[in-house]
């Protein structure tokens, strides 16, 4: 189970609020003070498997400063890596369909109507001569 949802879209709204150049202290300074919550689903998320485990247990999850230094580390290498990956040119093949004027296809649909009627009309009466 994932203990911070919508990280990208959250860690993108933190970058937005710093500067070009900043540190990850910064950074974390920053995620607390826009997403108090979330940091206390971390810090609460670390203690609870902290204690849960025994004595001399290792912790899989890292420090919450940690974590956070771990996503925006991950982002940023998602966010540049795919972008020269996924450039690929395809030829470009345009459908084009030609309009027909608003009467011809009040006309046409009209025409399909009538078609439908006298066949099952026709239908109708020969079921009904058994």
């Amino acid at each position: 189970m994932a203990v911070l949802h919508k990280k990208e879209e959250k860690i993108q709204a933190v970058l937005g609020r710093l500067p070009k150049k900043y540190t990850d202290e910064q950074f974390v300074e920053m995620f607390i003070k826009l997403y108090s919550k979330d940091w206390g689903k971390i810090k609460s998320a670390y203690i609870k498997q902290s204690q849960d485990k025994e004595p001399g247990a290792i912790i899989n999850m890292p420090k919450p400063e940690v974590y956070l230094r771990q996503i925006l580390s991950t982002y940023l290498q998602q966010d540049h890596a795919p972008k020269a990956v996924e450039i690929k040119e395809e030829p470009v093949t345009e459908v084009t369909k030609t309009k027909v004027p608003a009467k011809k296809k009040t006309e046409a649909a009209e025409q399909n109507q009538a078609v439908e009627k006298k066949a099952k009309t026709a239908i109708k009466k020969t079921t009904i001569k058994k």
